[in-house]
């Protein structure tokens, strides 16, 4: 065994080292089994030794090639890779995940500590940063728009709430408001003077709102530019805040401690001398009109459009109730105004129907001419008028007939297609001018 041993060495280092004699081969061969020799006997005594010296003259000295010596391969034979798969040894990281389970930090002289770490009662959350003014009017301006146009509160608050608004842009937030309602009409000023009520202590702090009206008054003369009676509408503003407990009436006597431009305090003067009237509180709620009041009633509306119409009838002014339309500000309910129309001409006596009839169609004619009223809106007005004929019978008897007379009169006018027509009675048969069962009498009424 020894032997074969010996050849195999020998032959690995003449592949690796090149040929050399076999005396430096034998030498070799006893060194080796020298060393062996003396590491047995060094283990079982305690005698000293001299062990051979590996650079003695015996060993032969060997010329390693440039190459060998550059050879990074290891030379002990076996593998380099990490143990354990890179849990273990020196320079490893660990399994991959081992960093999940990790237990945290306990010393705090460890670089590695973390205090937070060690706190129960963390709770994590996302932070927004805080608006500031060119952001504020980007995304707030399109949620007011169509506040205005749909008049929900909680969604527009809701929607408010979604974005950081800091004490520092209370005051840009509230004129912002203000200053778009001014370019509208009074219902919109309503709608405003209500979200800045809601607004109170939901978006804006208490104690913060005083701040914010300090700043739209700072803004009153740049607002006047576009809108010359700024300073009189934000005084109203102003009055309706305090109205509406969203302001102390001792405010106003603390912005004497402002320094105000003088537009400015036309405003106040305003407000003070709104809150000093008699019953102030009550007139003050309706202070920017009754339409803003009933914003969302129906039946204001249609009172309104009721007063108008029966005003027509008796002055035959078009341009006038053209001009009422567009005050009101209603032109998805102008359909009313087809409905209320009609159902007033039935309710004239019937000897001056068709003069007051006839009144109606020249006024409905020059809506549509106008393009106040569309096709789609006289459509539904007709319809509304055929689908409650039997409440509109209990007061007029013979609604039916006079509401047929009256769509043949539109249809003889063409004011009326006859596609609209079958659309108001889908279930009217052939009009038969000769009854069929009384002996072929014609018919001389409708």
């Amino acid at each position: 065994m020894i032997a074969v041993e010996d050849e195999v060495f020998a032959q690995a280092n003449e592949a690796q080292f090149g040929t050399f004699d076999m005396a430096k081969s034998a030498a070799l061969k006893g060194k080796r089994q020298r060393k062996r020799t003396n590491s047995r006997s060094a283990s079982h005594s305690s005698e000293d030794t001299d062990p051979v010296s590996p650079m003695s003259e015996d060993f032969p000295k060997l010329k390693l090639d440039a190459s060998f010596k550059r050879e990074r391969r290891s030379r002990t034979g076996t593998r380099g890779l990490p143990k354990k798969g890179g849990a273990g040894g020196k320079g490893t990281w660990g399994r991959v995940g081992d960093e999940l389970g990790a237990e945290a930090v306990k010393d705090e002289r460890d670089p590695n500590f973390e205090a937070t770490e060690m706190a129960k009662d963390v709770k994590l959350g996302t932070y927004i940063p805080p608006l500031d003014r060119e952001d504020l009017e980007t995304n707030v301006k399109p949620l007011l728009v169509e506040y205005f146009e749909n008049s929900e509160r909680e969604e527009c608050i809701t929607a408010i709430n979604n974005f950081n608004i800091g004490p520092d842009n209370v005051g840009d937030l509230l004129t912002l408001v203000v200053s778009m309602a001014l370019e509208m009409k009074s219902v919109k000023r309503e709608l405003a003077s209500r979200l800045i009520a809601d607004l109170y202590g939901r978006v804006i702090a208490p104690k913060y709102m005083e701040d914010a009206f300090v700043v739209l008054l700072k803004q009153v003369p740049d607002l006047e530019l576009d809108n010359p009676s700024a300073a009189e509408d934000i005084g109203k503003f102003l009055a309706r805040a305090i109205a509406d407990d969203c302001l102390p009436p001792a405010f106003l006597k603390r912005l004497a401690s402002h320094d105000l431009p003088k537009q400015s305090q036309k405003s106040v003067l305003h407000a003070s001398s709104l809150l000093t009237i008699k019953y102030a509180m009550s007139k003050i709620d309706d202070i920017w009109g009754a339409e803003g009041i009933e914003k969302q009633a129906t039946k204001f509306y249609s009172n309104k459009l009721w007063f108008i119409l029966k005003e027509y009838i008796k002055s035959c002014e078009l341009d006038e109730v053209k001009m009422s339309l567009r005050e009101l500000d209603i032109p998805h309910f102008h359909h009313e105004v087809v409905y209320e129309a009609i159902v007033l001409a039935m309710e004239q006596r019937l000897s001056e129907f068709e003069k007051y009839a006839q009144r109606i169609i020249d006024l409905l004619q020059f809506l549509g001419k106008s393009c106040i009223i569309t096709k789609s809106q006289f459509e539904t007005g007709f319809k509304r008028v055929g689908n409650d004929m039997p409440d509109l019978t209990l007061d007029i008897p013979n609604a039916m007939s006079l509401f047929s007379q009256f769509c043949d009169m539109c249809v003889a006018q063409n004011f009326m297609s006859d596609e609209t027509y079958e659309k108001v009675f889908p279930n009217r048969g052939r009009k038969r001018f000769v009854s069929e069962g009384d002996g072929g009498r014609v018919k001389t009424t409708i």
